[in-house]
């Protein structure tokens, strides 16, 4: 699936956690979550290594040297289809993933508490009650 068809899906996933028709259970949802800052750390680092991979030289004296070595340093930062940009969107959508896994658990614990507070509260309504 391409990126955007990607992010164009946990947008929509996004948007139900907020609207509360979206729930994860916690304890598998703070595992994805957790997996997914992982994931974002990692990508993060390769973005930072890239730069040191930019800016190629030693492939000698001859005439299409020059090009060769601007052709793969675009390829690692600001060329078309460049591995910089392909991170950034992976990051993209793992944030989106986790940030959608933390508005879930939220919700979802938000719940728990309301129904909780809802049974307490019928408790004391009862005759003998709190």
């Amino acid at each position: 699936m391409a990126p955007t068809e990607e992010k164009s899906r946990w947008q929509y996933l996004n948007e139900e956690a907020k609207a509360g028709r979206l729930y994860l259970d916690p304890s598998v949802a703070k595992s994805c979550r957790d997996a997914s800052n992982k994931q974002i750390a990692l990508f993060s680092q390769l973005k930072g290594d890239l730069k040191s991979v930019a800016n190629v030289s030693g492939l000698g004296r001859f005439n299409a040297a020059d090009e060769l070595a601007k052709m793969l340093g675009m390829k690692a930062v600001g060329g078309e289809r460049d591995f910089d940009t392909a991170f950034q969107e992976h990051i993209d959508v793992l944030t989106l993933i986790r940030d959608t896994i933390e508005i879930s658990v939220n919700k979802y614990e938000d719940q728990q508490v309301a129904q909780a507070q809802a049974l307490t509260s019928q408790g004391a309504d009862l005759p003998g009650g709190g």
